[in-house]
């Protein structure tokens, strides 16, 4: 993903904190600038360089994500993908991390 030969010019997804749980971020969202050849792993990356505070709750050091949460882009579970965060992201696009819902 984003790698050499890739065009590196920027783009601009949102990326919305949802988690609603004790001590999780609620309702925050934020715009993060992107090289246009990037994908989900790349945006991820971004994020915690860019406030690792704030991903804290939600992402792992090694990028992973948290114990009972959900990464959704553009409203389709991740984890549900085939290409997973391998999945390039265009302009526009969102990305939003929520508390998983279970029960019958």
């Amino acid at each position: 993903c984003g790698r050499e030969g890739r065009d590196r010019s920027p783009m601009k997804i949102h990326v919305r904190l949802m988690v609603t749980r004790e001590q999780i971020v609620e309702g925050r969202t934020l715009d993060l600038e992107v090289a246009a050849s990037a994908c989900i792993g790349d945006a991820l990356r971004e994020l915690a360089e860019r406030d690792r505070n704030l991903i804290g709750p939600v992402l792992g050091a090694d990028f992973s994500l948290r114990p009972g949460l959900a990464l959704l882009h553009n409203g389709v579970n991740v984890l549900h993908s085939s290409d997973g965060v391998a999945v390039r992201l265009a302009e526009g696009d969102s990305l939003s991390f929520i508390h998983g819902i279970s029960g019958g």
